[in-house]
């Protein structure tokens, strides 16, 4: 009997790893068909799963630079004010095997003539970040939002131009809204919750938020 216990407990733990596989492709499977219908109550098209380079130049911004196995997955897209606009899905893998982590996360995005943003990369600032840039890791700080400087990690290749863009609105509007990560450049700009997936019954709402973001950034100056 003793010598059927490894043989009981290896036969668990494969029933137990197809259990799970099963349900996490059910959960799957009723997220996108739950954003499915939410595009068609929006009138905007669906898309299971894009192409990497269904939005261009995304190789450029620090969210979609980070692991492998990238994926976008349930893209609602369509047009609101002269912008293209899409909510999607992203996710990618950190490390391999035992050490593997996949990340997933709902992102919005906006591609505008309206836009004209330095190339920058927001998100929350933790103790990692904090270590970091004290022994000379770039953080661009605002003296007169310590709050903002605080909580929020704000770095790109134009210190300048950055400055210029995140004016008194923008640095405002991230500290009452604390825990957000934005990535932009040029006419594109990506806002996201880190590990955070939008309830399909929100995605609308979730898409209104971003336009109310995208048009401070519009309007910036």
């Amino acid at each position: 009997m003793a010598a059927l216990i490894p043989i009981l407990i290896f036969g668990f733990i494969i029933l137990l790893t197809v259990a799970l596989v099963l349900w996490a492709r059910k959960k799957a499977k009723e997220r996108r068909e739950a954003l499915q219908l939410a595009a068609q109550q929006m009138g905007w098209p669906f898309m299971p799963e894009a192409a990497m380079n269904a939005i261009p130049y995304l190789d450029r911004f620090q969210l979609f630079s980070r692991g492998h196995s990238k994926k976008i997955l349930n893209m609602i897209y369509g047009q609101m004010n002269e912008a293209r606009v899409s909510l999607f899905d992203y996710t990618y893998t950190i490390g391999y095997g035992r050490n593997r982590q996949t990340y997933f996360q709902s992102v919005v995005y906006f591609e505008s003539p309206r836009l004209s943003l330095p190339s920058f990369t927001l998100s929350p600032e933790g103790w990692f970040t904090k270590v970091a840039t004290a022994l000379g890791y770039q953080d661009i700080d605002f003296e007169q939002r310590p709050l903002f400087s605080k909580k929020y990690l704000l770095r790109g290749p134009d210190e300048q131009a950055i400055r210029q863009a995140f004016n008194d609105q923008i640095l405002a509007y991230y500290e009452a809204n604390q825990g957000l990560s934005t990535d932009g450049g040029g006419n594109q700009i990506f806002f996201y919750k880190h590990g955070y997936r939008v309830p399909p019954t929100e995605a609308r709402s979730y898409i209104d938020w971003g336009a109310g973001l995208y048009a401070i950034f519009q309007r910036r100056y």
